[in-house]
């Protein structure tokens, strides 16, 4: 009845070791699987990251058409991710700009003293691109206005890598665009160098002063190769003695890291 029982219909023996193939493809599924995990843990993540925003950086035919696209694109600017790429983004635009606008007629040779001056400087008022071009250049620098005079100010997460003082060659068109201003007008600069609070030693600087400062002459020292008289700077480097917004966040502090040039109002 047993010898019966282990015949199919059709008379042949019924192998009871079928299941093992099934199951050793199982477990070569499983290997691949976790072999493919180790493969991916020891991936180079900085390389494959560098690789990608080469792609992420790169401007579109379409992407700066529009003024709405430039607007969309400050918007990004939420973390330092975003402002890495977007800001990419607008020194690229600035770049492509920068040998049509030059400095506009009749404004060389002045004293900046308010905002307004310092734009018209960078762009003629009768300029039918002035909004765009402003917006772009908002995007990568701020202007404002204190008591020391009229204020350029860059966020550290574009000019230097993180701990570092020399300035990342994909800022040289905005820069050039800023010393081609700097030497159009009368006004001493400062050039101050700022971090947030969170401590720095290195073999190369010590603390958050040294880090700044050496910011600041880096920054210095290439308006002076690209034609700023020397005798019109003073340079200084403040640490996280001057915080804009509280470094208990990210954004605060991405926006303490910076770099501020300031056009004095006397001499």
């Amino acid at each position: 009845m047993g010898k019966k029982n282990q015949k199919d219909g059709g008379g042949n023996r019924i192998d009871p070791t079928m299941w093992m193939v099934t199951f050793g493809d199982l477990l070569m599924l499983l290997l691949t699987f976790f072999v493919m995990l180790l493969a991916m843990s020891s991936m180079d993540t900085k390389s494959l990251k560098t690789m990608f925003s080469i792609f992420q950086g790169a401007t579109g035919p379409l992407e700066l058409g529009e003024l709405k696209a430039i607007r969309s694109n400050r918007e990004l600017l939420g973390g330092s991710g975003a402002l890495e790429t977007t800001s990419l983004k607008m020194i690229q635009f600035m770049k492509d700009i920068r040998t049509e606008v030059g400095i506009p007629a009749g404004k060389t040779g002045a004293r900046v003293d308010s905002v307004k001056m310092l734009e018209d400087i960078f762009v003629s008022e009768d300029d039918e691109r002035r909004e765009q071009i402003l917006l772009g250049l908002e995007s990568v620098l701020q202007f404002s206005e204190d008591e020391r005079g009229v204020v350029i100010s860059f966020q550290a997460n574009i000019l230097f890598d993180p701990g570092q003082a020399e300035m990342k060659p994909i800022s040289y068109p905005i820069f050039d665009m800023v010393a081609d201003a700097l030497a159009a007008v009368k006004n001493d600069i400062l050039v101050l160098g700022h971090t947030d609070n969170i401590p720095i030693r290195t073999n190369r600087y010590r603390s958050n002063w040294e880090l700044s400062l050496y910011r600041a002459l880096n920054v210095q020292k290439y308006f002076i190769e690209r034609g700023v008289s020397p005798e019109r700077f003073g340079v200084g480097g403040y640490g996280d003695t001057r915080p804009q917004l509280p470094n208990d966040t990210r954004e605060g502090r991405d926006k303490n890291r910076r770099v501020e040039i300031v056009l004095r109002k006397i001499s």
